[in-house]
Parts: structure tokens; C-alpha cells; sequence
């Protein structure tokens, strides 16, 4: 959480000089409970609380947490571009932790049920990719109006993939995958795929320098 406290002091705090919550803690919470499902200040607030112990282990909180208003107010006084701003210095300092040999897994996964009422009953599909010394997803995209090999496609054009290992299952054996990561870096690929005794294969890419492999070699 370090990476988004620096990255977060810069934001200009638009609140009195009195105020008591520290702008980029409280930013921190909002932001993880978010990500665990909260779609209000409210909710923000009430995460916070049932989860503080958690939040003290890296947060200060000399005032504990944060009102429902103060996300309110801090909202609808906070400056979007500063926070977007904030947000690109987080992905920069977690793309440098990124080292030549790291693993990054391509998977799409179904979510099932998340739809909205009257929406189509098609499964929606959701393809990230996850660096795994990290334990970090580096990024997402929903496949809602095209295919998983679309999305993926997508994601694959995200990430710097040099001197990266990429994973990915039988269904990215294809030349636009191929394509797609030697656009990221990737000096020659080869497509080997198939399957055996029940066992999915995959994209095998082998570059001069670096190596780049999606899926099973065949």
C-alpha cells in the first residue's frame, strides 16, 4: 500500500487546513473497499469500520475512520484529474517492479450471474492478466461486446510484455494472439499448439533474446 501513499500525497487536498482525516488514508479506504464491492460513501464508511484493525496495520488513522460525509465532501471537492493523475504514477510504480522473466497469466473467467435486471442472459466474461511474483492483476477487461480471445487481444495491448513469460490456455493458439504479442515486444514467435491425452496445449513464442511463452509447448 506504500506505492499508492506516495502516490496519493500529491493530490491536492481541497479541504479546510483544519481537516482532521489525512486526505491520502482516506483515499486508501475508499479505494480497497471498492474494490471488495462498495458503490457508496456510506458504504465506504461502513467497511472501513468492520475492517480498521486491518486498515491500522498500515494506515495510521489518528482520528479513525472516516464519516460517510467526509467521503461525501471529499468527493464532490476533490480534484478528478489529480486523482487520475495519482493513479497513472501507481501503474508506473508497479510496471518498474515488473523484472525480465516474470509470468504473466492471460485467463478469462465467467461471471456468472453479474448481470442487471433485463440484461441478456449471456454469461459475461472477464480476461486479466495477473503477474504472479507480484500476486498483482496488472489488468482487466470485460469481454461485454465481443469474445474472450477479443478481450484478451485487448488486455495483451495494456502491458509491456518484453522479456516476459505469458500464459494463456488453448483458445489464444491463434496467428491475432501471435500478432499481438510480438507487438509487445516480442522478436519471433512461433505457433505450436494441439491437444494431447485430454491436455489442452497452447502458444509457444520463443525471442532471440528474451523469452515469451503462452500455454503448454506442444
Amino acid at each position: 500500500m506504500q506505492i499508492f501513499l506516495s502516490a496519493l500525497k500529491d493530490v491536492p487536498d481541497p479541504r479546510a487546513s483544519n481537516a482532521r482525516h489525512d486526505l491520502g488514508e482516506l483515499l486508501v479506504i475508499a479505494f480497497v473497499s471498492v474494490l471488495c464491492g462498495a458503490t457508496s460513501c456510506a458504504e465506504m464508511a461502513a467497511f472501513g469500520r468492520a475492517k480498521e484493525s486491518f486498515f491500522r496495520g498500515f494506515l495510521k488513522l489518528k482520528h479513525a475512520i472516516p464519516s460517510h460525509d467526509t467521503f461525501s465532501t471529499v468527493f464532490h471537492m476533490i480534484d478528478p484529474k489529480a486523482l487520475d493523475a495519482a493513479f497513472d504514477k501507481v501503474l508506473a510504480d508497479v510496471a518498474a517492479l515488473l523484472r525480465d522473466g516474470d509470468v504473466i497469466a492471460i485467463d478469462g473467467k465467467a461471471l456468472r450471474g453479474a448481470r442487471n435486471k433485463g440484461e441478456s442472459a449471456r454469461t459475461r466474461m472477464m480476461v486479466s492478466a495477473y503477474a504472479e511474483r507480484l500476486r498483482l492483476t496488472l489488468a482487466s477487461v470485460t469481454a461485454d461486446h465481443g469474445t474472450e480471445l477479443d478481450a484478451a487481444l485487448e488486455v495483451l495491448g495494456l502491458i509491456s510484455l518484453k522479456g516476459k513469460v505469458v500464459t494463456a490456455d488453448a483458445l489464444h493458439c491463434n496467428r491475432r494472439t501471435v500478432a499481438a504479442l510480438n507487438a509487445g515486444g516480442g522478436d519471433r514467435c512461433r505457433d505450436r499448439c494441439g491437444y494431447r491425452h485430454g491436455t489442452g496445449g497452447g502458444i509457444y513464442a520463443r525471442r532471440t533474446r528474451h523469452h515469451l511463452c503462452a500455454g503448454k509447448p506442444g
